[in-house]
């Protein structure tokens, strides 16, 4: 399965929507100081919130303040080569 988002695409983004309830469902840039950046699907369960990878071979993330992730931005759109 190829990934959403290819390697070397280049992704557009919004720093200034970092609104967790609405960014519930959209593909986000998070930040986390030991790990980096990822770009993955957040999800907001009741009182959980989620990073849901694309790629089904890495773990989602759940969000807590022990967790120490932040929203950085929300993905608007991205340019890649055509296969």
């Amino acid at each position: 399965m190829t990934p959403l988002i290819p390697d070397g695409c280049i992704v557009a983004v919004d720093s200034s929507q970092t609104d967790h309830i609405k960014l519930n469902g959209k593909i986000v840039i998070a930040w986390h100081k030991d790990q980096g950046l990822t770009l993955s699907r957040f999800k907001h369960y009741n009182h959980t919130e989620i990073l849901e990878p694309e790629n089904h071979g890495y773990e989602s993330v759940t969000l807590s303040a022990k967790q120490r992730w932040k929203i950085l931005a929300k993905v608007l759109c991205w340019i890649g080569k055509a296969p």
